[in-house]
């Protein structure tokens, strides 16, 4: 019985102890523009399946990976506005200040200017409270309507700065 015992327990440790499948592990290389395109493209997957983070996470990959190419001043806008869209609106704020600072001769300027202006819009509390992002989105606005008057942002930011104004003037 002793024996029986051993070689039972002998043999489960041998089949337990056994190589299943071996997993190989491919490295496939793609150029640089495939793998731009492919972390543009899962951003704006990640950013429809409402993962804003993880797509904020892509789209800033596009840009590390190739920031000369025509995507990464666009995707620093997606990762802006997928900070936005989840209510991270200072990591939006450094996102669209880097973007102003590094490309700023791009297109896409008013859409930047407007996304801060309405970021820290959208922090205003209580006039009472905190002047800051009260003056700041002001200060965003009325350069729209300085700069880019004929621009879609221009009558929305009319509209916001009437509505600052009453709050300043309650305050």
């Amino acid at each position: 019985m002793y024996k029986l015992l051993l070689l039972i327990l002998f043999s489960l440790l041998i089949f337990s102890c056994s190589d299943k499948v071996k997993k190989k592990s491919i490295i496939i290389e793609k150029s640089l523009d495939l793998q731009v395109q492919e972390a543009y493209k899962e951003g704006l997957k990640a950013l429809e399946e409402n993962d804003a983070l993880f797509a904020a996470r892509k789209f800033n990959e596009v840009e590390i990976l190739y920031p000369q190419s025509e995507f990464a001043p666009k995707s620093l806008l997606m990762a802006a506005y997928s900070y936005y869209s989840d209510d991270y609106y200072e990591d939006c704020i450094e996102e669209l200040e880097r973007f102003l600072r590094v490309y700023p001769k791009r297109k896409n300027q008013d859409y930047a200017y407007y996304l801060l202006g309405i970021s820290y819009y959208e922090q205003i509390v209580d006039e009472k409270k905190d002047l800051f992002p009260i003056l700041k989105s002001k200060e965003y606005f009325e350069y729209i309507l300085e700069n880019y008057p004929n621009t879609e942002y221009a009558f929305d930011a009319s509209f916001k700065i009437e509505l600052i104004n009453d709050m300043l003037a309650a305050k």
